[in-house]
C-alpha cells in the first residue's frame, strides 16, 4: 500500500511538474494577437512579434494550405506591419521567378500595368477577396517615398510572361550579343525549353537530350558570364537549370517527389538570395510561400511515426537559407485548429479555376494545435526564437503542410508560429 501512495505522489509530482513547465511557456513565449483585418493599423498587439524577429533581414511568411483565407489576411496585416514598423520593402511570392521580375521590371518601365504583375502570381493568391486590400496597399505605395517591391522566386516558369516571352527574350539576347553556339544546338535547346514551359511535369524526354539540353545551357550560362551580362539574365539561366531538373525529376520518379522538391526548394533559396543580396542589396525581404517551403528542417524524418517513411531526405528552402543566414532570417509558420480550406477545380466549361471549400478537421488532442486551443485565443503568436527547453528538448505533434502532421522539436522547423483558431476558406475575387 505504501508503494502505491509513493507511486501516486510521484505521477502527481510529475503532472504538476508539467503543468508549471506549460504555464512558463504560456507566460513567457504566448502572446494574444488581437486581429488579423489587414485594415486594423494598431500593432501594439505584435510588440512580441517585432521584439522576436529583432534585427532579422529576411521574415518568412507561411500557410499550412494554400487555400487559407484567414493566413492569408493575417499575412497581408503582417506585411503591413513589417513595411510601416520594420522597414522591409521587398514583397517576394513563391511564383515565377522570371514572369514575376520581368513583369515587375516592365511596370516600372511603363511598358506593363499593375494588373500584368499580379497575373504572373499563382491564382490563389492573385485572385484572393483575401488579398485585395494587400495588393491596393502595394499599388498605392508606389506613389511614396518607400514603396513595397514586389518579386517572385519560385523556378517553376508557368505563367504567361514566361510562356510569352522567355524564350524569345533570351533567343534576342544571344543574337545581338553573338554568343558563341551553334544554330542547331540553340535550336534544340529552345525547344526543350518550350515543351517545358507548356507541358511541365508531362513533358517526356530521354536521358541523352537532357544531357545534350544542359550542355548549351551550361555553355549560355559561362558565356553570360564571360560577357558581363545582366544580372538577372545569369541569374535566370541558373533558374532555368533548377526548373528542368524539377521536371525531370518528377517526370522519372513519380512516386517520390522529394526527388523534384529538393531541386525546386534548392532554386528557389538561390532565387531568394541572389534578390536579397545582388538585386536589392541592402534591403529587408519578407517570403511568402507554404509552410513546407520555410521550414528550417527535414520534418519528414518524423513523418515517420506518423506512418509514413520517406524515401530520401528533404531539404527545404528554409534550411537552405537558415544555413546561409542564420539569425539574420525569421520563419514564421502559421497553422490552425479547425475551420474550412479550398481548392482549385478546372471548370471545363467557362476554362476558369473554381475556389472549392472543403472542410478541414480539427486537431487531435495529442497536438499543439489542441494545446493552444485550449489557451481560448482566436489568433495567438508563439516565440520559439528564445531556444526554451520546452522547444528545444521536447518533441511535438504539429500540422505543417494541410491536415497531416509532424512530431519534433518545434525550435528546429520555426523561429514562430502564428495561430489561428478558426480557419475561413480563401474566396475568389
Amino acid at each position: 500500500m505504501e508503494k502505491v501512495l509513493v507511486l501516486l505522489t510521484l505521477i502527481f509530482f510529475l503532472a504538476s511538474c508539467e503543468e508549471n513547465r506549460k504555464s512558463e511557456w504560456l507566460e513567457n513565449d504566448l502572446s494574444e494577437i488581437q486581429s488579423i483585418d489587414p485594415s486594423d493599423t494598431n500593432y501594439t498587439d505584435l510588440e512580441s512579434l517585432k521584439k522576436a524577429i529583432g534585427n532579422s533581414k529576411v521574415v518568412l511568411l507561411g500557410e499550412q494550405e494554400h487555400g487559407d483565407g484567414s493566413t492569408y489576411l493575417a499575412k497581408s496585416r503582417l506585411v503591413n506591419f513589417l513595411h510601416k514598423e520594420m522597414g522591409f520593402n521587398i514583397l517576394a511570392f513563391e511564383s515565377d521567378f522570371f514572369g514575376v521580375n520581368k513583369a515587375w521590371e516592365d511596370y516600372q518601365l511603363g511598358k506593363k500595368d499593375y494588373q500584368d504583375v499580379l497575373d504572373q502570381l499563382y491564382i490563389f493568391w492573385s485572385q484572393s477577396q483575401m488579398c485585395e486590400s494587400l495588393f491596393h496597399t502595394i499599388e498605392e505605395s508606389q506613389n511614396t517615398q518607400n514603396p513595397i517591391i514586389l518579386a517572385g522566386f519560385d523556378n517553376q516558369q508557368l505563367t504567361r510572361v514566361s510562356r510569352e516571352e522567355l524564350i524569345p527574350s533570351l533567343d534576342s539576347i544571344i543574337r545581338e550579343h553573338r554568343i558563341l553556339i551553334s544554330t542547331p544546338d540553340l535550336e534544340f535547346f529552345k525547344k526543350i525549353l518550350e515543351e517545358a514551359i507548356n507541358q511541365f511535369h508531362d513533358q517526356e524526354i530521354t536521358l541523352e537530350n537532357q544531357a545534350s539540353f544542359l550542355v548549351t545551357l551550361d555553355t549560355l550560362t559561362k558565356e553570360f558570364q564571360k560577357k558581363d551580362m545582366d544580372a538577372f539574365w545569369i541569374q535566370e539561366l541558373k533558374n532555368t537549370r533548377g526548373f528542368m531538373m524539377h521536371t525531370w525529376h518528377w517526370w522519372i520518379d513519380r512516386e517520390n517527389d522529394m526527388a523534384d522538391n529538393n531541386h525546386r526548394d534548392l532554386q528557389m533559396a538561390n532565387n531568394c538570395l541572389w534578390l536579397l543580396n545582388e538585386k536589392y542589396q541592402g534591403e529587408k525581404m519578407i517570403i511568402w510561400a507554404a509552410n513546407g517551403h520555410i521550414i528550417k528542417t527535414d520534418t519528414l524524418f518524423d513523418v515517420e511515426a506518423e506512418g509514413w517513411k520517406p524515401a530520401i531526405r528533404q531539404y527545404p528552402m528554409g534550411e537552405v537559407l537558415f544555413d546561409s543566414l542564420g539569425e539574420e532570417m525569421y520563419s514564421l509558420g502559421f497553422t490552425s485548429y479547425k475551420g474550412e480550406s479550398t481548392s482549385l477545380e478546372y471548370d471545363s466549361v467557362t476554362q476558369n479555376f473554381i475556389f472549392q471549400s472543403y472542410p478541414f478537421e480539427p486537431a487531435d488532442s495529442t497536438s499543439f494545435e489542441f494545446e493552444l486551443k485550449q489557451q481560448g485565443f482566436e489568433y495567438a503568436f508563439v516565440d520559439l526564437s528564445e531556444q526554451s527547453e520546452l522547444w528545444t528538448t521536447n518533441d511535438r505533434r504539429i500540422r505543417v503542410w494541410r491536415p497531416e502532421y509532424v512530431k519534433g522539436k518545434l525550435s528546429t522547423i520555426y523561429d514562430g508560429i502564428f495561430y489561428i483558431h478558426d480557419m475561413k476558406p480563401n474566396k475568389k475575387l
